[in-house]
């Protein structure tokens, strides 16, 4: 009786985590497709079609592009999931922040790219400035390494600072040498996701083996 009393709860909580799913899902992506078919009286298959499909090219238009999302997108999930499994614990509490706050950096990161906010969005229709976001940016890693400099210093740096230097010549091929090929920029910032990637995956598989690892040093110490 008991055992299914416990069967019903696990059902109806499972059925709950569904509804809040779907809900979360079909309300936003319900109210964009209506105000975007209002206000450019295009089809709304623009906003849930893939855009080779679209305009009829080749799958593979912007396949690399589409690799350093789906980078993006890793390390963000990776920092973000290693702080869940890290803020309760007190001795891990500088490094749940760490990882919430490149957890976050990296989807800001994301998003901008993904949605080519500061190349398209905020130039050409919000009318502000490409250099105010890159300014932005400057200033959002400036704190981060002031904020964080004493675990930076514990970790393996030099991999993070060859990311930002691969996204600096990125840039400088972008505004200072725009007759260099696109396809030279766009490899430089495909190293600086990569390496960005490498460097904070490797942080947080490091952190979370610790965790692991005392919490298993934690449970020998009581079963004795």
């Amino acid at each position: 009786m008991t055992n299914l009393v416990f069967q019903k709860s696990n059902y109806f909580h499972q059925l709950k985590v569904f509804l809040l799913t779907f809900l979360a899902t079909i309300i936003p992506f319900s109210l964009l497709v209506i105000g975007f078919k209002l206000k450019t009286k295009l089809p709304a298959d623009y906003l849930t079609r893939d855009p080779s499909a679209i305009m009829s090219v080749p799958f593979y238009l912007g396949f690399f592009s589409n690799i350093g999302i789906l980078f993006w997108c890793s390390c963000a999930s990776i920092c973000l999931f290693s702080y869940a499994l890290l803020r309760k614990d007190i001795r891990a509490k500088e490094y749940s922040s760490f990882f919430l706050f490149s957890g976050l950096l990296t989807s800001l990161l994301l998003i901008d790219d993904f949605f080519l906010i500061h190349e398209s969005v905020f130039p050409d229709y919000l009318h502000i400035n490409e250099s105010i976001v890159y300014a932005s940016y400057i200033a959002l890693g400036l704190l981060f390494f002031i904020k964080f400099k004493t675990i930076l210093k514990k970790t393996e740096l030099m991999i993070l600072l060859f990311s930002l230097i691969f996204f600096g010549l990125s840039i400088i091929c972008d505004k200072i040498f725009p007759s260099i090929p696109i396809a030279v920029e766009d490899t430089f910032k495909l190293v600086g996701i990569t390496t960005w990637f490498t460097y904070f995956t490797r942080i947080c598989l490091k952190r979370v083996n610790k965790l692991l690892s005392l919490s298993v040093l934690d449970k020998q110490s009581l079963s004795r």
